[in-house]
């Protein structure tokens, strides 16, 4: 017993002291990539603005800095604990075989249940924060929209992460959301974004030259990335009785920049229609003359009026 009992702790620790390495290398690797690509960033904000702060984009690289050490710090502490409380639990097991197998069931299902109802919220969380903190799907300083919600990802803690919205309020996301649930990164992987406006027009209007006064005027916007990238495009995406469904599209070097781009296009979409009297919407609604409703509506109520 004694010499099987030695060869199977030494197996344990051995193997429990090897999954430890292991984590702490990863660990190392991992928290220095999250680091360098943080450092590479050069707008860490979801709209370019003027910032009301001196200094707010080194203000906001320091803050993720310090975030990303203090979550990798968490995780390698964490690790310590667990694996000897694994080693421990594993040690003794061989010693639980003349205990009452009925009173160690119990036990065990009662420290479960326990644990299950009242940290189950922050436990779920907390996994979901490591496997987010190991992923690339959500990244400080990335640009994301969660439910309707458009900013940068400001901080990932160990249970929530933070969003710094466009308007620079902060939405508070449970990391086991960012997992469960699907959300928009226009971030995660290239550095371009193809901006783009959905518009609907009346059908008289005249398309050629709708086609080539918006872009013309997308061209001139200076969020527009022109180098090495094609032109803007307009695509026809639908037709009805009332209307014609576009797309302007264009490239901008960055999310912030795209957000302005599609202010520029609307704006000019707005020009454009208002100088040639065309009627447009920005959603699906049916497009009428106004002159024309008038005269409908005085038609109804003309023929519902009683006749003397």
């Amino acid at each position: 017993m004694n010499q099987s009992y030695f060869i199977y702790s030494g197996i344990v620790t051995g193997s429990l002291l090897t999954i430890w390495l292991l984590l702490r290398g990863m660990m190392n690797r991992m928290e220095k990539k999250k680091t360098r690509l943080l450092e590479k960033r050069k707008n860490l904000e979801s709209i370019m603005t003027e910032s009301p702060i001196t200094d707010n984009h080194e203000e906001s690289l320091i803050r993720g800095l310090e975030n990303i050490e203090t979550r990798f710090i968490f995780f390698q502490r964490f690790t310590r604990p667990f694996i000897l409380g694994v080693w421990i639990i594993l040690l003794l097991l061989p010693f639980l075989d003349g205990a009452s197998k009925t009173y160690t069931s119990i036990l065990v299902a009662i420290i479960t249940v326990l644990i299950s109802m009242a940290a189950k919220p922050y436990i779920e969380n907390l996994f979901a924060g490591m496997v987010v903190s190991f992923s690339n799907s959500a990244r400080i300083g990335d640009t994301v929209e969660v439910d309707g919600h458009y900013g940068t990802i400001e901080e990932i803690n160990l249970t929530y992460t933070t969003i710094k919205l466009w308007d620079w309020r902060r939405y508070l996301v449970p990391n086991s959301t960012l997992i469960s649930k699907e959300f928009l990164n226009y971030s995660l992987n290239d550095l371009y974004v193809w901006a783009y406006i959905e518009f609907f027009i009346e059908p008289n209007a005249d398309f050629d030259l709708l086609e080539t006064e918006l872009i013309k005027i997308t061209k001139k916007s200076t969020y527009f990335h022109v180098q090495d990238n094609e032109e803007p495009k307009l695509w026809f995406m639908g037709t009805d009785k009332d209307s014609v469904k576009f797309w302007l599209a264009a490239w901008a070097k960055n999310p912030s920049s795209g957000w302005n781009l599609k202010s520029d296009m609307r704006k000019g979409l707005t020009k454009i229609t208002k100088a040639n009297g065309w009627n447009f919407h920005l959603s699906q609604m049916e497009i009428r003359n106004p002159t024309q409703n008038h005269k409908n509506e005085a038609s109804i109520l003309s023929k519902s009026k009683p006749q003397n």
